[in-house]
């Protein structure tokens, strides 16, 4: 398919110039490299869990509106995918880049001016509340636009290997949190004068790196834009090599114009069969349940340390999130290759799911029996170590959980229907987690703001057990579909 016009117009440049300072596969490497950079920094709002104290400290942030912050991130990113898909698929992976970066940059430079503006003045917190839900609506529609186009360039650079081309970008997406925790150790956020991470300084560099992962991703998308216009003229010097006789000219353009109509009519056909296919909505309904609760707990990780830490533990959360984020990105790796090898032994991977939904159980399990223990402060090293194992489990069903959903969804759907099918879905996530949020955050006003027991928290976790127990019952009955129509996973 030829460049659109806004694509030609956005890469003209870059693809004049780099033949002209680089060998094609120099910056074939560079555009992977870039690319993979930007997958890294896309996920830079799964930090947000670190910002709770500051901004209930800072500017009087109650859990509610900390949560509603989570939903409209949520929403930016899980509602978007099937839009920023067909951008995608008309206009090219640079448009997403650079949309998101132009969403990225003066947003988080408003994040930073108000931080630091409406320091003890409530009113003024409380008026800037709506222009700060917008700004991070927007930064979560970029973070899926950015990742997205992460994600199929390297697809366009490597796609004849799933480890290049969707495992690597996929686990740099996952390595976000844990490089991100680590960056935000550095003294510089944590001034003298602030006894908590200082979120106007966090922002300003994000603003910043964002201008330099922009100008990185415009290279990497100009370069698919490079391949995909050498391709075109191929494809036009092949086509003006033809025949040139009248007649078979004639009944191929009838025979071709004939195809075309046929192959519109079908694409149309199948994507209306998608939609209408009663399955993906149970599937839809496995992932709400699942993922909701698991977002939510990302979310909200530093206050559910303070509370069942008993105080304040900026450290604790800190470290609980880089233990998180690594298990998550190990698991999301290793499911990858746990999958190639069970298709090559033509084993069954919703054994896969179903594992990860009883572990993702478990955990809810967990914390819950954490909640009502009577452990006290003379206890610290044991809770410490039981949040770590939470955390560790946390990871594992979140990382696996993504990996294998859009797996499965692959599997099933086809490679020709899985964007809009798994767009379709990764609304489900959006609604779960904008649930369980809200859920937490009623609890958490309501019965712990004022509360120094740990088991003021305790309700939200009998929620999110049946919430998973109610997504593996909802696994089973569509693996029973499935099997009845001989769809195979």
């Amino acid at each position: 398919m030829a460049l659109s016009s806004i694509e030609h117009y956005l890469s003209y440049h870059l693809r004049v110039l780099l033949p002209q300072v680089l060998s094609s596969k120099s910056s074939h490497n560079i555009a992977y490299i870039f690319a993979l950079f930007a997958a890294i920094t896309s996920g830079f709002v799964s930090l947000i869990s670190l910002y709770a104290q500051p901004w209930q400290e800072h500017l009087s942030y109650s859990s509610w509106q900390i949560n509603m912050i989570v939903t409209v991130i949520n929403m930016g990113m899980y509602l978007t995918p099937p839009i920023l898909g067909i951008i995608a698929d008309i206009h090219g992976p640079i448009t997403l880049s650079l949309s998101s970066v132009l969403g990225f940059i003066p947003s988080y430079a408003y994040l930073a001016y108000t931080f630091h503006r409406d320091h003890s003045f409530t009113n003024e917190s409380d008026e800037s509340f709506t222009p700060t839900l917008v700004c991070f609506f927007i930064i979560g529609v970029a973070t899926s636009g950015l990742y997205f186009s992460a994600l199929i360039t390297c697809a366009k650079l490597f796609p004849g290997t799933k480890l290049l081309s969707i495992s690597i970008p996929t686990t740099c997406y996952g390595l976000s949190s844990l490089i991100g925790s680590q960056f935000l150790r550095v003294k510089y956020f944590h001034p003298v004068d602030y006894p908590y991470l200082d979120l106007g300084r966090v922002f300003k560099a994000f603003a910043w790196i964002y201008t330099v992962i922009g100008v990185m991703i415009w290279i990497a998308t100009s370069k698919v834009a490079q391949i995909q216009h050498e391709a075109d003229i191929m494809e036009e010097q092949d086509r003006m090599a033809e025949p040139s006789d009248n007649d078979v000219e004639n009944h191929y353009d009838d025979n071709e114009q004939s195809r075309l109509l046929h192959a519109t009519h079908a694409q149309q056909m199948t994507l209306m069969k998608v939609f209408r296919d009663p399955v993906l909505y149970i599937f839809g309904a496995t992932i709400f349940c699942a993922l909701g609760p698991l977002e939510m707990f990302i979310a909200n990780m530093g206050s559910l340390t303070n509370v069942l830490a008993g105080g304040h533990e900026p450290a604790m959360s800190s470290a609980l999130l880089s233990i998180y984020a690594l298990t998550s990105t190990l698991t999301r790796l290793g499911t990858g290759l746990t999958v190639d090898y069970f298709n090559k032994r033509q084993l069954s991977v919703k054994w896969i799911l179903l594992l990860f939904l009883v572990v993702g159980l478990v955990t809810q399990g967990k914390i819950y029996m954490l909640s009502m223990s009577s452990l006290d402060h003379s206890h610290m090293v044991t809770i410490n170590r039981k949040l770590f194992y939470i955390g560790i489990m946390q990871g594992i069903a979140y990382g696996g959980l993504f990996t294998i959903y859009p797996t499965i969804t692959l599997m099933v759907w086809g490679e020709k229907m899985f964007g809009t099918a798994y767009g379709t879905l990764m609304i489900a996530p959006a609604l779960g987690s904008a649930l369980s949020c809200l859920i937490y955050a009623d609890v958490y006003d309501s019965e712990c703001a004022n509360s120094t027991t740990r088991s003021c928290i305790a309700p939200v976790y009998e929620t999110t057990a049946l919430e998973f127990c109610a997504a593996i019952l909802l696994t089973v009955v569509v693996t029973v579909l499935w099997r009845k129509r001989r769809t195979h996973i």
